[in-house]
């Protein structure tokens, strides 16, 4: 079961079903209950209407209405949810509205669980009701933060994530909602999707007529300029073009100097060019910073090896298996370090553990290939 379902039907324990008999009079004006199907209330209100000794001759129609949205909102997979949809629908056309109303109404006065049912109820009876996904999303957002205060952030990230569907849903039914760009230029960001942030913010500030809201967005794209320009470096290293990459990210180191992700995506760059003293300089300075930092390790590894310095790159091969046992591409590059020191047993150990771990990977089948070819001409 997935988390958010989990929460949402852990909610259930609130819910209390009662059938009603064909003599009791329930005040339906628009239409006539099926007696065979259960009728959800709240434990609470039921009580109530005990209490006031009401509940053995007549259940307000009210506390039943209340009791279907929150059935809806905690189980959309009940088996009546259909019929409740119906009997909402029928019970009061403009139902969606009063459903967007009190589910806002609950979380302003700190209900924010209420809240959130209320509201999730709302897109599961029309899961094109922009308003209704808006403000579920902003909920979710609300209880992420909760849990955030709790130190709880496996939760805090699945709400998160929710919150997320829900705003770009909005956005494939109305790809003018300003709030949703809004939104979602929050969640890229937080989620180091920098370019992303931008397009989105960007496009908000050609919708919104909220002042107040694009000052504080154009703030937020000024602040992250330089993460998107790290973003840009560290896309075309990525896609194979290290010389655009380390145009755009060299000028940041000048202003970074602590900024080891940085220093490593350089160091990537310049090795991909062939620079490899460069290349072992800025992995050297990542390792300064973040003291066996296995990437970095093994990526200075293949700088000292291409430099000649094989005894050096095996002790940073090793450094770094060490720390990620089960690393194959560890083991291959330091399995083909030996072999260019003339040692064929300890490279032919080191690339078989690799065929091992990842029989399927091509640059380890090509080094076992290798390791066969000499072992042939040395017979």
């Amino acid at each position: 079961m997935r988390g958010i379902e989990k929460f949402f039907k852990g909610k259930t324990e609130n819910l209390t079903f009662i059938e009603l008999k064909s003599s009791a009079n329930t005040k339906f004006n628009k239409f006539k209950l099926d007696s065979n199907i259960p009728l959800p209330i709240l434990v609470d209100e039921l009580i109530t209407e005990i209490k006031e000794r009401r509940a053995q001759d007549e259940i307000k129609i009210s506390s039943i209405i209340r009791g279907m949205i929150y059935t809806v909102g905690v189980d959309p997979n009940f088996p009546y949810i259909e019929k409740y949809r119906d009997i909402l629908y029928s019970f009061d056309e403009k139902i969606e509205d009063f459903i967007l109303y009190n589910g806002v109404k609950f979380i302003k006065r700190g209900l924010l669980d209420d809240g959130l049912i209320y509201l999730r109820a709302l897109v599961v009876l029309n899961d094109k009701n922009v308003d209704g996904l808006y403000n579920y999303g902003v909920a979710l957002e609300e209880r992420a933060k909760k849990y955030l205060e709790l130190r709880d952030e496996k939760r805090a990230n699945m709400f998160i994530n929710e919150a997320t569907r829900q705003f770009e849903n909005i956005l494939e039914i109305d790809d003018e909602y300003p709030l949703a760009y809004y939104k979602l230029g929050y969640h890229y960001r937080l989620n180091k999707q920098f370019i992303k942030c931008k397009i989105i913010w960007e496009k908000f500030l050609t919708l919104s007529k909220d002042e107040e809201l694009k000052e504080e967005i154009k703030l937020n794209l000024l602040e992250m300029q330089d993460d998107i320009v790290y973003e840009e470096g560290y896309n075309e290293i990525f896609t194979g073009d290290p010389v655009k990459g380390l145009e755009k990210l060299l000028p940041l180191k000048e202003k970074y100097t602590d900024w080891w992700n940085l220093l490593f995506i350089i160091g990537l760059g310049y090795r991909q060019i062939g620079d490899f003293a460069k290349a072992k300089e800025e992995f050297e300075s990542v390792l300064s910073i973040v003291p066996g930092q296995v990437d970095a390790l093994n990526e200075l590894g293949l700088c000292l090896a291409n430099l000649g310095q094989y005894e050096e790159a095996i002790e940073k091969f090793t450094e770094a298996y060490k720390k990620r046992p089960k690393d194959y591409e560890i083991l291959c590059n330091r399995g083909m370090t030996y072999l260019q020191m003339g040692i064929l047993d300890k490279a032919k150990e080191d690339i078989q553990k690799a065929y091992d771990e990842n029989p399927l990977d091509e640059i380890t089948i090509a080094c076992m290939k290798e390791i066969e070819r000499i072992e042939g001409m040395t017979r």
